[in-house]
């Protein structure tokens, strides 16, 4: 077997599409979102030739739609489903350590009330089962009093309250940065990875499946990549690289909402007051999520069938309107109003069993991994447990290559960018610049600063109201595969993440990837606009 050229350099990720043809790969993964990152990450620490293809941009679709939260497991107590209580448990411990700069824990909080299930005696039990199970000192839960209550929730007096219930998950600082993270470690291993080549099929030979076909969507180029083993990890497309022998499961979007208010000082839980018609896929009551995020707030999360294929039309207005509607039924002295949403997330789920009450049986929260004679399919729906899962799936991909099963080497080994920082790299930035960029890069924070080489205006903000600096920007096109202003804006930086950029902000942006990727004035023109699109609804709702 032929070794694929090796295309990167240190920590580079660099787009060489048409080398794909030229190689002839281990595993071929599908779906460059947390599934199939954490999959190429992990075949490749196990010294895998991977190819990894991404129809868009990393991390761009269902990856991207997150309440920025690794549950800790304890929702999972009420179904007595202690396996996955476990394993959630044992992933938030893994990613807290492999990746210290993008998931740290978060403390977590359930109103108690009354003497049922959500009352004091019910969940002091749970908490007990909770850190029995629970080896991670803090990660542990506690009963907290009704003034503990009021301090990490000022916003809302919570009537009937009888103090609350405290548990920790993890929150995700920049959820984008961790798949690309993955992305990255793997092309340092070698993995050669493309996004914006959609696969359009599957290669078959003497019965099995030996690559796919694909199609450059920047050039319009197509070609086959080769591989012994092809994974498809790519959520609700799969189906459409499988073909209909590959049954798709039915959908669900999911929507979360970013206010531009700072309600709470930990995660809050509440019941939601909608009933069973009028919450067909979850069946009514079931918990929604405010989130304290960069200063704002996370609220989420609200689901509706989708019917039809996939594709990128977002929500409409009437859903955002209704899961704000939804907030303040839940706590009215909230007073959220239209506009005060500065921006949202949305992306598409699997549901369990079609045909089932609620719709679809509700929400898939069970890995499912299918295989046949050079192909492995991996469906998930929890952000939590990608990591676990795609590890299982390369398992598989090791039995059909004749290779030995191996420990999982990415709950060891650090990300890119997981290993200390280097403060002395950042001495010379102010406190702001350098926090900002530890917290997005980790231990590589002093190598992005390091590529303004002594131009003083790539260390300094693209604007006043963002902490984005221009050396960021040059990381994104140079290092990390951003083809468009938009991939800077959403997945590389959090210049766009948490509301509308500034123009100012995009412009200075685009400036710093014009001469880079070869734009003139009418393409940064397009650019700037692309970047914008996503925000046009959210005129719509004041």
């Amino acid at each position: 077997m032929s070794t694929p050229r090796q295309l990167y350099i240190i920590s580079a990720m660099l787009r060489d599409a048409p080398s794909l043809a030229n190689g002839h790969y281990d595993l071929v993964i599908v779906g460059g979102g947390a599934y199939g990152a954490a999959a190429a990450w992990e075949a490749s620490l196990r010294g895998l030739a991977v190819a990894l293809l991404e129809q868009g941009d990393f991390a761009s679709a269902t990856s991207a739609n997150s309440l920025k939260l690794i549950h800790g497991g304890f929702r999972y107590l009420q179904s007595m489903d202690l396996a996955r209580v476990r394993l959630s448990l044992n992933e938030l411990a893994i990613l807290c350590r492999i990746a210290p700069h993008l998931v740290a824990p978060q403390p977590c909080l359930l109103p108690t009330r009354g003497l049922g299930k959500q009352g004091r005696l019910a969940l002091a039990a749970a908490l007990g089962l909770y850190n029995l199970l629970n080896q991670h000192d803090n990660l542990r839960g506690r009963l907290v009093s009704r003034r503990e209550v009021a301090q990490m929730f000022p916003a809302c007096s919570l009537p009937g309250a009888s103090g609350g219930a405290l548990w920790h998950d993890g929150l995700v600082h920049d959820s984008e940065r961790l798949p690309l993270s993955y992305a990255l470690g793997a092309a340092q291993r070698g993995a050669v990875a493309a996004n914006y080549v959609q696969a359009t099929g599957l290669l078959r030979e003497g019965g099995r499946v030996a690559g796919v076909t694909a199609r450059d969507r920047l050039s319009g180029d197509e070609f086959a990549v080769r591989g012994r083993v092809v994974m498809l990890a790519a959520g609700p497309w799969d189906g459409q690289v499988a073909g209909q022998k590959w049954p798709q499961p039915a959908l669900a979007a999911a929507l979360n909402l970013v206010v531009n208010r700072d309600l709470c000082r930990s995660t809050v839980a509440l019941r939601s007051p909608l009933g069973r018609m009028e919450d067909p896929v979850c069946g009514g009551h079931r918990f929604i999520f405010m989130v304290p995020w960069r200063g704002r707030t996370l609220l989420g999360t609200a689901y509706r069938l989708y019917l039809g294929q996939p594709g990128q039309d977002g929500p409409k207005a009437p859903e955002i309107l209704a899961l704000l509607h939804e907030f303040n039924q839940a706590c009215p002295e909230l007073g959220l109003t239209p506009d005060e949403i500065c921006f949202y997330h949305w992306g598409l789920l699997p549901l369990a069993q079609p045909g089932r009450t609620p719709a679809g049986g509700g929400l898939a929260v069970k890995r499912r991994i299918d295989e046949q004679p050079g192909l492995i399919l991996v469906t998930g729906a929890k952000y939590t447990t990608a990591r676990a899962v795609a590890c299982e799936a390369v398992d598989r991909v090791c039995g059909q290559l004749g290779r030995p099963q191996r420990a999982q080497l990415s709950a060891k080994e650090p990300v890119w960018g997981g290993a200390p920082v280097s403060d002395v790299e950042l001495a010379s930035l102010p406190a702001a610049s350098a926090a900002h960029l530890r917290a997005q890069y980790g231990g590589q924070a002093g190598a992005v600063a390091a590529l303004a080489q002594g131009r003083a205006g790539l260390l300094e903000p693209l604007a006043p109201d963002t902490p984005v600096l221009g050396c960021e920007v040059v990381q994104a096109v140079e290092y990390e595969m951003a083809q468009s202003l938009r991939d800077v804006s959403l997945r590389r930086t959090v210049l766009g993440k948490a509301g509308r950029p500034s123009d100012q902000a995009l412009r200075a942006a685009c400036a710093i990837m014009a001469p880079r990727l070869g734009w003139d004035q009418a393409r940064q023109e397009r650019e700037l606009a692309q970047a914008l699109a996503p925000y046009r609804i959210l005129q719509e709702l004041k």
